[in-house]
């Protein structure tokens, strides 16, 4: 046990002991405080509650506005990636194709095997 929670304990005990003392009036009071302290700190939740703690329904509204804002900035940003990327993706078609369409090569040609057989000997040779 760790010590926070053995002196948690403790104090129980020494508290309990000292309540058979007190009179049926005074607990009865003290009962009725506890509750109205307990009562005055629930707080109405909406939505989703983590680790035990809450937020009060008028900041709801603008918690709700805020994480509203953040899927919307998130949506926004992928979006802008995606189009981004595709954009850059068009630009290598475009460049192949400006390569193969300024190649005396027929088209027939880059769909042969031996071509491309051709081609990886040659690349080896030459990288060496």
């Amino acid at each position: 046990m760790n010590d926070d929670t053995e002196f948690g304990y403790k104090a129980r005990q020494i508290l309990n002991q000292g309540l058979d003392s007190l009179g049926r009036d005074v607990a009865g009071r003290l009962h009725q405080a506890r509750q109205t302290a307990l009562n005055s700190q629930r707080v109405p939740v909406r939505g989703l509650r983590l680790a035990g703690i809450g937020q009060n329904v008028e900041l709801a509204f603008f918690s709700n506005a805020r994480n509203l804002l953040a899927v919307m900035a998130l949506t926004v940003g992928a979006m802008g990636t995606y189009y981004w990327n595709a954009f850059e993706q068009v630009q290598e078609y475009e460049e192949i194709d400006s390569a193969l369409l300024a190649d005396e090569l027929p088209p027939s040609a880059y769909l042969d095997r031996g071509f491309h057989a051709w081609l990886e000997r040659a690349s080896d040779s030459s990288s060496q």
